[in-house]
Parts: structure tokens; sequence; C-alpha cells
């Protein structure tokens, strides 16, 4: 298709690969000193999408930005990232550091409605052609692969953790254990999430996550013949 296309040629698909959500960027981003540390855990609102896409822009930001396309529509395809992942409270996150965010975590249940694709449709009049189509095809692949997890999960005991980053060492390990905590005193007995064979996914494994499935992801077209989606279940009885 076109759209896989763009995707198979794209130095933007080789760099970043579009489907970090749950990766450890750690290495990634820019470290911070330990010693120049203060570090708070707070609750993610919607007011800190913005702050939080500029946090990941590095990682998915600036490969959107390429051939021209600019730094705001690197903003705007993170910012629907996070929002593929926004389910409000109570399972929102984030870490500061003397006030700015330096990591957050996202987490929902799976028969919320987060509107992220109605948010999508809001901002792509402005879009040119090929920003367009960088949309359409990140939609897609969230669209193809979202139901492929719920299918493992039962809303009522398992909690679907949705977006997670952090720029600083140890602190995925804080933010994760606070929702841990709080997902065990609600009721929920598993964390979910899914990820690809681009990202350090053997994080998770140290992390007390089992892989319970693995696919080939069809729609996007990479040099690799083994490019793989994993779902990943984390116990928290």
């Amino acid at each position: 298709t076109k759209i896989s296309k763009i995707y198979r040629n794209s130095e933007f698909w080789l760099k970043t690969i579009l489907l970090h959500l749950n990766r450890r960027v750690e290495k990634t981003l820019p470290l911070y000193p330990k010693n120049q540390l203060t570090m708070k855990i707070e609750t993610f609102t919607e007011e800190d999408i913005r702050e939080a896409a500029r946090l990941a822009y590095p990682v998915w930001g600036i490969g959107h930005a390429a051939n021209g396309q600019g730094e705001e529509f690197g903003l705007l395809m993170c910012e629907y990232i996070i929002r593929y992942g926004w389910y409000g409270a109570p399972y929102a996150f984030k870490i500061t550091n003397e006030g700015k965010m330096v990591g957050c975590i996202l987490a929902g249940n799976i028969e919320q409605d987060n509107s992220y694709n109605e948010w999508l449709d809001g901002v792509m009049p402005s879009f040119n052609e090929q920003q367009r189509e960088e949309a359409l095809a990140l939609r897609e692949y969230f669209g193809k692969t979202s139901p492929k997890v719920y299918r493992h999960m039962r809303a009522d005991k398992d909690l679907y953790l949705s977006f997670f980053i952090s720029a600083v060492q140890g602190c995925g390990k804080q933010l994760l254990a606070e929702v841990v905590a709080l997902a065990k005193s609600e009721g929920y007995e598993n964390l979910y999430l899914w990820t690809d064979s681009s990202c350090n996914h053997g994080y998770y494994a140290h992390h007390g996550f089992e892989r319970v499935a693995e696919f080939k992801s069809d729609e996007w077209k990479t040099d690799s013949d083994d490019y793989l989606t994993y779902i990943y279940r984390k116990s928290i009885e």
C-alpha cells in the first residue's frame, strides 16, 4: 500500500520505529546527574500532555519532523502517541525534578474511551499530504494492534499499561511501582502492555512481566523478517 511504502523506504522508520510506547528510553533522552535530582511523583493531568510530548520528542518526534515536516508536526505526533495512552485519572503519574517532568506512566481500563482519534481528527486538517499519510499509518497500527492485546484481558481484572517513558535511570521503576500499588488496591490482578522487537523488551522480564503472545506486524514493512510485536503481562495479586 501507499502507506506501507512510506515506512519501508523512510529513514524515519529505520531510526525511530513508531511504537516504542512501553520501552525504557533512558539512554536515548538526555540524562540528569543523580546528585542534581529532587524527585517527586505527582498526578499526570491532560494539561501535562504537551510537556510529555516534548519529553518524548527526541525519541519519536524527530523522525516525524524529518524531511521538512517540521518540529510542530513532530510534537503533534508525540502528542497523538501520548493521547493513545491517556485514560485520565487515577492511573496517570509523572515524576518531576524541581518541577520539570522527567518521566510519566499512563494506564487505564480497556472499556474506557480516551477519544485519541477524535483529537487527531481535529488537528488533521492542518496537515499536508505526507503528514496526513504518516498520521493515518500510525492510527492504523494502533487500531490493528490494540484489539490483539484486549483479547487477552478481562476489563474488570486487568489494567492496560499504555504509555511509559523516563529520562532518568530508576524513575521508570518508581513510576511502575506507583501504578502497581494503586491497581492492586483497586482489585486488579494483572497489568498488560505491548511493545516490539525494536525495543528493550528484556526490561519487562527483569521487572516481573511474562511474555504471553507475539506476532508479526505485517502492516509495517521493514528490512527485517523477524520484526515482532510482543504482549506482556505482570501479575499484581
